[in-house]
């Protein structure tokens, strides 16, 4: 089935069986400035969950369906992977106080097996594996039990099943994932190849939110008088499963616009790998700077324009030709999704005429001497030879001077990305004015990392966050004190970490290093926190590697006896929270300069 047809098959579906069908709304949200775009499907649904407004006089119902335009900004260094976007489409159905458990998993269910004859087979589930504060959902486990054999029913603890709440207290459930097995082999974990394995065998498809419990302000959890489903689904992801493509850049949803990337520019001086990640990267953003521009979003170094900037210009950093012609990438784009808004290919000259006033810009500042330009910040004279940045001089440069991140590290400057992104979080917030009340997690917010992410999201990167301190004490570890941390990069996926390193680590070196993470985890170490003058705390060991203007009083957290360094958080308190450490990758990226990527698996 096309794209096309797999849009009008949901809707149709989830319409036969009572729902309303209701428009996507703007990818900016309408008076929420508690996050940055829409994220979600049931994101302009908050009023309708909270109680708020009313979905029968509305919308005649309580039953809705749709397909929603969606952008996730901590996805934007992920993309030219299989299955990474930006912007994606998200279909989901919902119910405000109607149906719950058994219709959403029947009605999931009949929709992928057989309006679209997916193999049953390859169908797995997930459920909430329960623990000291709400129990195990036996009820989900039951009801998948019809339809799939024990052994492919899933159990997995609050990070990866557990929905909200976004604070300390508010409406949050469990939840329970579709899976398909893309290759049918186990990876070398034999058995222990489940869903949320990260050896890419499994795909996640569907998750079905079950909210039904309210937790209070004293920790404790109670049933909620009224219940709600909220669902959803990429469509970019069903159609790689149902066009049998091996990624999501085989399917038509972008190899037209794959195409119309490599006849601008071929890259054929480049590696293959190389050339297919550029090639992907370029057709992702560009892609999705259409639907920006669509919504209304301009050029600008704040809020959207900001991430509608980022994105193109990251865009242009992969292209090999000079001033390029972006219209015909353009054009396919418009081409594509014709079916859902015939007004994009109507308004092509003038996001043309912006992306090329936006190129010209670009131009302007690539042409920048940067070390001069470092030099004059430091108001040294001639061109500056440090190339360790303070968080401070990095986000200078990016704000006033229009410089993209992706630049600096590409020529070599190194800065604390995580400090980076703090300061623009509260530029971001200073220009947006006070948030209002956050709602199911879409909206909490630790920085650009977290922009509309879920609650479920936010747990993996503080358990990631957590890893990434236990990484770098067994690097000191392991290869000795004089490593240190010259950058990381978190999101719910994985953790990215440059350390300073003079060679490749050996296997054995590897396997010690990620050994000795995960006995730190089994320890199960207490991880806490004190505030200490500075001084004191460098005196009394902590790490403290990027030149950071910090404050005389500053927070340090120590794991055990084995970790401790000034941080912000945000933290696990037991490091068995963490779940299991596996270290991907390791490879240089400069002369003396090494980069980890790894992740963490269960809980």
């Amino acid at each position: 089935m096309t794209s096309r047809e797999l849009r009008a098959a949901f809707l149709e579906f989830y319409r036969h069986r009572g729902h309303t069908v209701i428009p996507s709304s703007s990818l900016v949200p309408d008076n929420d400035p508690s996050v940055l775009l829409t994220s979600a499907g049931m994101q302009q649904l908050k009023p309708y969950f909270l109680g708020e407004r009313d979905p029968v006089k509305d919308f005649g119902g309580r039953k809705l369906a749709s397909v929603q335009r969606c952008f996730r900004t901590s996805d934007i260094d992920e993309v030219g992977d299989q299955t990474h976007n930006t912007f994606f489409e998200m279909v989901g159905n919902f119910s405000i106080a109607d149906y719950f458990r058994e219709e959403a998993i029947a009605s999931a269910w009949t929709f992928l097996t057989a309006e679209l004859r997916l193999s049953t087979d390859r169908l797995w589930a997930t459920i909430f594996a329960g623990d000291e504060l709400t129990p195990r959902d036996t009820e989900a486990e039951r009801l998948w039990q019809a339809y799939l054999p024990a052994d492919r029913i899933s159990a997995f603890g609050r990070a990866e099943n557990f929905w909200g709440p976004p604070g300390r207290a508010g409406s949050c459930g469990p939840s329970s994932e579709i899976h398909v097995d893309l290759t049918a082999q186990a990876c070398q974990r034999g058995s222990g190849c489940v869903p949320n394995c990260a050896c890419g065998r499994f795909v996640e498809l569907w998750n079905l939110v079950f909210t039904e419990f309210e937790k209070r302000a004293d920790g404790s959890f109670v049933p909620l008088a009224t219940k709600n489903i909220d669902t959803g689904m990429g469509l970019e992801r069903l159609a790689l499963v149902q066009q049998k493509a091996e990624t999501i850049f085989e399917t038509d949803l972008f190899v037209p616009i794959i195409e119309s990337v490599v006849a601008i520019d071929a890259m054929s001086a480049l590696k293959p790998d190389d050339r297919t990640r550029r090639q992907r990267i370029v057709a992702d953003h560009l892609r999705a700077a259409v639907w920006l521009l669509a919504d209304g979003v301009t050029f600008s170094n704040k809020d959207q324009g900001y991430i509608l900037r980022r994105i193109v210009r990251r865009a242009l950093d992969q292209l090999t030709v000079p001033k390029p012609d972006l219209l015909p990438i353009l054009t396919s784009v418009a081409s594509v999704y014709t079916s859902i808004d015939p007004s994009l290919k109507e308004r092509l000259p003038s996001f043309h005429s912006a992306l090329k006033t936006e190129q010209t810009a670009y131009d302007r500042v690539q042409r920048q001497e940067l070390g001069t330009l470092i030099a004059k910040l430091r108001g040294q004279t001639g061109e500056a030879v440090d190339r360790n940045l303070t968080p401070e001089e990095a986000f200078t440069l990016y704000a006033t001077h229009g410089t993209a991140v992706t630049r600096l590290e590409r020529e070599g400057y190194h800065f604390d990305r995580v400090a980076f992104d703090q300061l623009l979080a509260h530029h971001q917030a200073k220009s947006r004015g006070s948030q209002e009340k956050k709602f199911g997690g879409h909206g909490l917010a630790h920085g650009v990392a977290t922009e509309g992410m879920s609650n479920t999201d936010v747990q993996k990167i503080t358990r990631l966050h957590t890893a990434t301190h236990l990484l770098h004490a067994a690097l000191r570890a392991v290869l000795g004190s004089a490593v240190q941390q010259n950058g990381s990069d978190i999101n719910p996926e994985r953790l990215r970490f440059d350390f300073s390193f003079p060679r490749k680590l050996t296997d054995a070196e590897r396997h010690r290093v990620e050994e000795l993470v995960n006995e730190k985890i089994r320890a199960d170490l207490p991880v806490s926190w004190v505030v200490m003058p500075y001084e004191q705390a460098i005196a009394e060991g902590a790490l403290a590697f990027f030149k950071e203007k910090y404050e005389p009083e500053v927070k340090v957290y120590t794991m055990g006896d084995f970790s401790k360094e000034l941080c912000g958080g945000p933290h696990v308190e037991h490091t068995a929270q963490v779940g299991r450490f596996r270290l991907l990758s390791e490879k240089s990226i400069a002369a003396g300069m090494r980069r980890i990527k790894a992740v963490v698996e269960g809980a």
